[in-house]
């Protein structure tokens, strides 16, 4: 779903904010801020969830959707996020460490699906859920990215790395076997859209991997102890998805056999952030274990996965 309003545009300065580095950000990017109708169901109606970093998170009062509203247009945020990497992890190997549970175990639900064949990872940062990939072998891998950075960086161990998006790079139909989206969706301006192109790319009986935050119940449990956080990483994260709104999102878009799982735990440096996922992921995995598969607790981040017909 396109941005209805994106015409509607807000003076950064107006906004205001409690951090002023966001702000900061935009306007020397040059850049504006644009109203936007929920991605999910196209309503206008929206309530008040809280506010970081100056920037308005919103819950659609149709259907649930929690997104940023009003946010950077296009324009703005690709110019923000030329150095995203760096300035979240600068370190490789920490984001090596930061995600090396989750890749385990994503390699390992796609194998149990998949033996081999061609895979994409979008949004493939430094390279190392490829390099997972590749060291179970039988697959021919692609990677891409926004930040140079990181391009550079997958593209030196030696993988065929294109930086850009799905939009600018333009794969043929049906190019792909598996395509693997880690905390990438909740950064698009338009993940129906996204998830369109990657259904295109997809093989008939393909299947796509995704792994979305699911923040606003942490955040909602922070604020009754009065403990004020940036969990929802605006502008950066755009879109807060539950198992329920992935799963519609999914099933709008042409996807069938949906499935989430907990998939893992990632291990965040910083210590307010660390302990809280460190702490919910745990939990969260036993619930799944226990209930063998019944329970996927709110609250935490999942994988999901999906097919084309």
């Amino acid at each position: 779903m396109k941005d209805e309003l994106m015409g509607t545009a807000v003076n950064a300065a107006a906004i205001d904010v409690e951090n002023p580095s966001s702000a900061s950000a935009v306007k020397k990017a040059g850049g504006r801020l644009v109203k936007t109708a929920c991605q999910l169901c196209g309503a206008i109606d929206e309530r008040p969830v809280t506010a970081q970093n100056g920037w308005s998170i919103v819950r659609c009062a149709r259907c649930s959707f929690v997104y940023v509203n009003p946010r950077p247009d296009n324009e703005t945020l690709a110019r923000l996020y030329l150095k995203y990497l760096p300035d979240k992890m600068a370190d490789p190997l920490a984001w090596d460490t930061y995600m090396r549970e989750v890749f385990s175990k994503a390699a390992d639900v796609i194998i149990r699906h998949k033996p081999g064949g061609r895979l994409i990872d979008i949004g493939c940062g430094y390279g190392f859920f490829l390099a997972e990939m590749k060291r179970r072998g039988g697959w021919n891998l692609d990677g891409m990215d926004v930040s140079t950075t990181a391009t550079d960086y997958a593209a030196s161990q030696g993988f065929r790395i294109t930086q850009g998006t799905l939009e600018t790079v333009g794969y043929p139909d049906a190019s792909f076997d598996a395509v693997t989206m880690f905390y990438v969706l909740e950064h698009v301006t338009d993940p129906a859209g996204v998830l369109a192109e990657v259904r295109r790319i997809l093989k008939p009986g393909g299947m796509l991997l995704l792994r979305v935050p699911h923040t606003t119940p942490i955040v909602q449990f922070l604020k009754v102890f009065g403990i004020r956080n940036n969990l929802y990483d605006p502008p950066f994260h755009l879109s807060d998805f539950s198992a329920a709104t992935i799963k519609r999102l999914l099933e709008q878009g042409g996807f069938t056999n949906i499935h989430t799982s907990i998939g893992g735990v990632t291990r965040p440096p910083e210590l307010l952030k660390g302990l809280t996922t460190a702490a919910f992921g745990i939990i969260a995995e036993a619930a799944y274990r226990l209930s063998r598969g019944r329970i996927a607790m709110a609250g935490v981040a999942k994988n999901t996965v999906a097919f084309k017909p």
